[in-house]
């Protein structure tokens, strides 16, 4: 009966103790917080790497993309037929890459402020648009491997970018990011704004 006692109490202390550790570990980590009312709301800030990119995104497009596939095996037991439809979420991000401009894009002369913009380009660091870990298969049948997946993933991602340019999504996004630019320059105090 003491040995259950006494070890009872240990796993108290060791509780009570591991408790007070973590509730000053936590209060003393410094994190940033909301104060909701009387409640305090804690918010995670993580910063992991902060690289210059020089680029400016000015629009990006979202669409789901609906790929498909069928295939005919044959087999000892006669052709098999399989198929597969898969929908895509891409997005595709637009915008000035300013990485490579050896240009001055912003001169004044006088009282007006001369902006010389690089082509729209896509902002998209992979080459990727699709989001394969949100893709969704409403229907399938018969097995599909690596290779084949990877060949209607490819697919989704060539509709993607041509579906963008068909849709004049280039022009939309140069009409825009001059608007962009226009507005950040006008706070900054420039007047009679001419793009070249």
């Amino acid at each position: 009966m003491k040995k259950k006692l006494r070890r009872t109490l240990w796993g108290a202390a060791a509780i009570l103790a591991i408790g007070l550790a973590a509730y000053f570990a936590f209060r003393s980590c410094g994190r940033p917080f909301i104060r909701a009312g009387r409640e305090t709301v804690f918010s995670s800030v993580t910063v992991s790497d902060i690289t210059p990119t020089g680029q400016l995104k000015v629009m990006s497009v979202y669409k789901e993309i609906v790929v498909g596939s069928t295939r005919t095996d044959h087999t000892l037991f006669g052709p098999q037929h399989r198929k597969i439809y898969a929908i895509y979420p891409a997005q595709l991000n637009l915008g000035y890459d300013f990485s490579g401009v050896k240009y001055e894009v912003v001169s004044v002369v006088g009282d007006s402020t001369f902006v010389t913009l690089p082509p729209i380009s896509i902002l998209n660091e992979d080459g990727q648009y699709v989001d394969e870990a949100r893709m969704r298969v409403p229907i399938q049948s018969g097995e599909w491997n690596y290779v084949e997946m990877n060949e209607l993933r490819a697919k989704a991602n060539n509709e993607m970018l041509i579906s963008s340019f068909e849709g004049g999504c280039m022009q939309e996004a140069s009409t825009q990011g001059h608007a962009v630019v226009e507005r950040l320059l006008t706070a900054l105090g420039c007047r009679n704004i001419v793009f070249r």
